[in-house]
């Protein structure tokens, strides 16, 4: 079943293709969500969240599940909206930095697929060939 998104718009910020099936990528872009990494800036320690959500009936999206029957039942095309949170870590606490969200598209092409990515704001230090190449690490 395609998995799409009226949201998702004509335009794109960036198109890029890969060398995996389509059921590997959707498995390796589900398994993103809640994944965790933390990295240091001259600001400090920050933790990095990713959460993924996937079209669903054509008007809203619902989180992913890494499941088979779900990620099976994912055909040709599939929307997802990606998040991605930064919160600076204190010795005093956490505190929110930066929100990122992006919409990629993943069309099936046989033996490789095509992405779309759409950031969602402009404001912030990560961009749509910062998430292309966080997918393309998760999908190797």
């Amino acid at each position: 079943m395609r998995r799409v998104s009226y949201q998702f718009p004509n335009h794109c910020d960036l198109v890029f293709e890969h060398d995996v099936p389509f059921q590997e990528a959707i498995r390796s872009i589900c398994k993103l969500d809640g994944s965790q990494t933390n990295f240091r800036t001259e600001r400090g320690l920050f933790k990095r969240e990713i959460h993924v959500e996937i079209a669903r009936d054509k008007t809203g999206f619902e989180r992913v599940r890494t499941d088979s029957d779900f990620i099976d039942d994912i055909s040709e095309r599939a929307d997802f909206l990606l998040q991605i949170n930064d919160t600076l870590l204190k010795g005093e606490g956490r505190y929110p930095a930066a929100e990122y969200s992006f919409l990629l598209r993943v069309d099936d092409l046989g033996s490789r697929i095509e992405g779309f990515i759409v950031q969602q704001g402009r404001d912030g230090e990560v961009d749509a060939l910062d998430l292309k190449n966080l997918l393309k690490g998760a999908l190797s």
